[in-house]
């Protein structure tokens, strides 16, 4: 069974796609998603060589959901995920992070640079190390497109996601399109979740889930609920008094960063990019044009009767599937996203034969 509790006593769950393979490539998901977001990168990467391993981020899925939010702080995430490394037998790995897992990405290099070869950080730009306290009032007076944010971070939230979830997940999976709902304002995301949702149903919001994909997000959140992701947005004060602790952490000057965002993302603001153009001295930025948050998906056809267990934790099974060889199946190429990862990392001369194993 792929998982495995680690030194801070947490349990992580993952899929390990092509084991054998020297060059390991750790995704990490963000806010509200799973390893499972990365479904359609894991074959074509495995395929062309690589170990492809993606975890449930602390707090989702199969992995352990503290309680603390203390527990969920990019250090302490960075520390879980080199020992997710070490029990792997990987010294370095290429990371690769999309919105929260963008973040932690990032912070897993600050934190622990000598466990990432090259970094991709998609649909969340880089950000530089805090140099004050801060919280997410500071964040979002700064960026007005993050004050949703707010909500999140309260106490009310996870009850509220809980009780109104499928028309959380269209919220937050929103196709990108002129009748799209912008939840991003200041208590905008509560008032659409608590309000009667007339004329706009549910059923009506243009939304990148469907199908067997829809109802595997529907039953791992009914499953753990959302106070683990949600603890994700507590932790802002602590995370920058941490950072504010180490006056020496800096992204280092020679590691390969692949920024990948969509056009189309509310979430990006102009700014955010080009505070990355500055700290970044190794940069590659592909913007994917007529695309939204969800990069990972939006272009890439679904592959058909994804497997849903148990109500404990339905994806095991499917995590369990794709370690044991399932990642062969299906002919898709993963999209503009993994087409683009693959070209990058060849263009860099990393290939899926670099020695990366301890």
């Amino acid at each position: 069974m792929p998982k495995v509790k680690l030194p801070s006593g947490h349990t992580w769950a993952y899929v390990d796609a092509n084991p054998q393979g020297t060059t390991t490539i750790l995704c990490l998901h963000g806010f509200p998603d799973l390893g499972f977001g990365y479904r359609h990168q894991i074959g074509p990467w495995a395929k062309a060589g690589f170990r492809v391993v993606v975890p449930d981020m602390l707090g989702y899925g199969g992995s352990s959901a503290p309680i603390d939010p203390s527990q969920y702080t990019t250090k302490r995430l960075a520390n879980d995920l080199a020992e997710l490394l070490t029990a792997l037998g990987v010294s370095r790995a290429i990371v690769v992070g999309h919105d929260w897992g963008s973040f932690t990405a990032a912070r897993m290099a600050l934190w622990q640079p000598n466990r990432v070869l090259a970094l991709v950080l998609m649909s969340v730009p880089y950000t530089p190390p805090a140099l004050a306290p801060t919280s997410l009032f500071h964040i979002a007076a700064r960026a007005p497109n993050l004050a949703y944010q707010l909500f999140l971070a309260s106490p009310e939230a996870a009850p509220v996601l809980e009780a109104n979830l499928p028309r959380f997940l269209a919220l937050t999976f929103q196709s990108p399109s002129s009748s799209a709902i912008d939840f991003t304002g200041m208590g905008a995301m509560r008032a659409q979740l608590t309000s009667t949702p007339s004329p706009t149903t549910v059923s009506a919001i243009p939304c990148v889930l469907k199908g067997d994909a829809l109802r595997a997000y529907l039953a791992a959140f009914r499953a753990h609920g959302l106070t683990g992701p949600t603890n994700y947005y507590r932790t802002a004060r602590t995370r920058s008094l941490e950072e504010i602790s180490n006056p020496t952490l800096a992204l280092s000057a020679s590691l390969d960063v692949l920024s990948i965002y969509g056009t189309l993302d509310p979430t990006i603001a102009p700014a955010a990019l080009k505070a990355q153009r500055r700290f970044v001295s190794r940069l590659t930025e592909m913007p994917l044009k007529g695309t939204g948050h969800w990069v990972m998906v939006e272009d890439v056809r679904e592959e058909p009767q994804w497997k849903i267990g148990g109500a404990e934790d339905p994806l095991e099974e499917w995590r369990e599937h794709l370690s044991s060889g399932g990642w062969k199946e299906g002919d898709g190429d993963g999209g503009a996203v993994g087409r683009t990862v693959l070209t990058w990392l060849k263009g860099l001369g990393i290939t899926s034969v670099q020695k990366t194993k301890l």
